[in-house]
């Protein structure tokens, strides 16, 4: 089958505004990071407030990768989201909350609360 030179314009029109509307039902993660592996691992959701960019979801996951008992973590920032798996033998969801809304001393002293988890979906 050929396709007329004419007809080659308006198709990949059309391809790409396919490809964007077919594509909006499918997000990527912002950031994926694997702490470590448990084979009992249960998964939390949680929309936290702060998530905004890849910068604010790369400083997300450098606040939770020491925390003993997460295995992973991955943002999308369009819906500010975290999915964050753990394991239940080593730490809840209540203190994953906790330590994702711990307070932080700024070098001039002042304390901010980059991130507020605003739902919980276990």
């Amino acid at each position: 089958m050929r396709i007329k030179p004419a007809l080659l314009p308006p198709l990949v029109v059309v391809l790409f505004f396919a490809a964007i509307v077919a594509g909006r039902g499918w997000e990527l993660p912002t950031m994926q990071h694997q702490f470590s592996s448990s084979s009992h691992s249960k998964q939390v959701t949680m929309i936290v407030d702060g998530l905004r960019c890849r910068g604010t979801s790369d400083f997300f996951v450098k606040r939770l990768e020491t925390v003993p008992g997460l295995v992973s973590v991955g943002t999308f920032v369009q819906e500010h989201r975290a999915e964050i798996a753990y394991d239940p033998d080593a730490i809840t969801v209540q203190r994953i909350r906790e330590i994702i809304e711990a307070p932080l001393q700024l070098e001039d002293g002042r304390m901010v609360q980059p991130f507020k988890v605003q739902d919980v979906r276990e």
